[in-house]
């Protein structure tokens, strides 16, 4: 996942699913690196295990924390991974810096797959929404989008991601910013949306499990959160809820990096991963919603389940998609200034 989900880091991990393959066969294997925790478990039963069987080949897998590791193992001459998940804004730093191959559409069928989120170099692997959720039981005023958010009016405690990508798209559109306006990001006005209710931000988390925790425990009345940890909190029987209205979407994306040993595997491997039927397997697992649009047309995904998917028919149409390409051409100077509003 991206940066803004380093939290499901749990460690570097080796794995090796061999189902369904003879062992004459298993001399083929793949590597696959991702974000670890309960992400990567989910991916194991959606995406690897299945493919490890159509494919009749080994799927090995590790952890990584990021674009710095593939950038290492790239300059080394020596890639040990043959698909890779980074955050899209990195997806797009690492074709920027030709560190990753790109990838096979022959082989690989994006036909149904949004065309903001398919690249030469990397392609979405599923989305998830960074939402404005509130406790139902609070006794303070809560929002429950965007405008009411940042209106220091509304004096419920609250907390923000503490980065600049998404809160600072968060705090344009609540100061009235169309969606179709929010690229370029006017940083300044940004700032000034934000240091108007900075006061009453009572934390500015940076793992997604801690967000949660605030949400359960009461610290804050309303937030923003990503979805897949407000519907955790809700599915538990906390009195929680949100919306997806205006809420920022975000993409996980598979790239292989330059020089991978089995480039070719690779690009059959992410094939399966694109399935319609693996996408929906995942959302079943954890909440992250499919980029292939085909697999809400499978009746795995209930329309129950849909409702909590922000990239479903019923709420796609709600959401704010995330611009990669502007982030990585700015994230650095845009970084700097957020780390400055944040000191003073």
């Amino acid at each position: 996942m991206s940066i803004i989900k380093k939290s499901l880091l749990q460690g570097s991990v080796a794995a090796v699913l061999a189902l369904g393959a003879s062992a004459s066969v298993l001399a083929d294997s793949v590597t696959f690196s991702g974000w670890g925790g309960a992400l990567q478990d989910a991916e194991r039963k959606a995406y690897l295990e299945p493919a490890a069987k159509a494919l009749g080949v080994t799927i090995k897998e590790d952890n990584m924390d990021g674009l710095a590791a593939v950038r290492a193992q790239v300059m080394s001459g020596k890639p040990k991974w043959d698909v890779v998940e980074l955050g899209s804004t990195e997806c797009a730093q690492a074709q920027q810096e030709g560190l990753v191959e790109p990838l096979d559409y022959s082989v690989i069928d994006a036909t149904h797959v949004d065309k903001t989120v398919v690249s030469s170099h990397w392609i979405a692997s599923h989305a998830y929404a960074t939402v404005v959720a509130w406790a139902e039981d609070s006794g303070a005023p809560v929002a429950k989008n965007w405008q009411q958010f940042f209106d220091p009016q509304v004096k419920g405690a609250r907390a923000l991601y503490r980065q600049p990508w998404l809160t600072m798209e968060a705090a344009l559109l609540g100061d009235g910013v169309a969606p179709k306006d929010l690229y370029p990001l006017d940083v300044e006005r940004a700032i000034k949306v934000l240091a108007r209710i900075k006061p009453q931000v009572v934390n500015w988390w940076s793992a997604g499990a801690d967000s949660a925790q605030l949400l359960r425990s009461r610290e804050v009345d309303f937030l923003a959160i990503w979805n897949g940890r407000v519907s955790e909190v809700k599915a538990s029987g906390e009195p929680v809820d949100y919306s997806f209205d205006g809420a920022l979407l975000s993409h996980d994306c598979l790239v292989v990096p330059k020089g991978a040993p089995n480039k070719a595997l690779a690009m059959k491997l992410i094939a399966q991963i694109m399935k319609p039927e693996s996408q929906a397997m995942l959302a079943t697992l954890i909440p992250y919603s499919p980029v292939n649009a085909k697999a809400y047309e499978l009746p795995i995904i209930t329309e129950q389940l849909a409702a909590r998917l922000p990239t479903s028919p019923q709420n796609i149409d709600k959401v704010v998609a995330v611009s990669p390409q502007w982030w990585v051409k700015n994230q650095e100077a845009v970084r700097q200034r957020f780390a400055l509003f944040l000191a003073n």
